[in-house]
């Protein structure tokens, strides 16, 4: 096989990596649809939205909201109701776990940020302040 060869099957691949990839962010973009809509009824609002477009395209966005509005009783029914939606449970999960870290260390913040990343790989990252 000749090296033109290699660099064509090299570029199929990519090709065939970066349309999966954009399916996977297209079907996390629409479960984000659905999940803001039921955070926004938790008080919280999308404070960033920023698309990363390379080999692997990304979304970068962020929730934001105050920290009281964390309730856990309130975000383990939404759990409940939305078990369809594991993006949505994801971000609520976290919201969660980060509330009792708070709480156990006993800081007087006011306000949360949820970083998410939307791609192959999502990742939630919560900026308490």
């Amino acid at each position: 096989m000749s090296l033109k060869d290699l660099m064509n099957k090299a570029k199929e691949k990519g090709e065939e990596l970066g349309g999966k990839t954009q399916g996977k962010v297209d079907e996390l973009l629409n479960e984000y649809k659905k999940a803001i809509i039921a955070l926004e009824t938790l008080g919280y609002t999308v404070s960033k939205f920023n698309v990363i477009m390379g080999a692997l395209p990304e979304v970068h966005t962020s929730i934001t909201g105050e920290i009281k509005n964390i309730q856990k009783d309130r975000i383990e029914k939404m759990i409940q109701e939305h078990q369809a939606e594991p993006l949505l449970c994801s971000m609520l999960n976290a919201l969660v776990k980060a509330k009792q870290f708070l709480d156990y260390v006993e800081l007087k913040l006011t306000g949360f940020t949820l970083h998410i990343k939307l791609g192959v790989l999502p990742k939630f990252d919560v900026e308490m302040h």
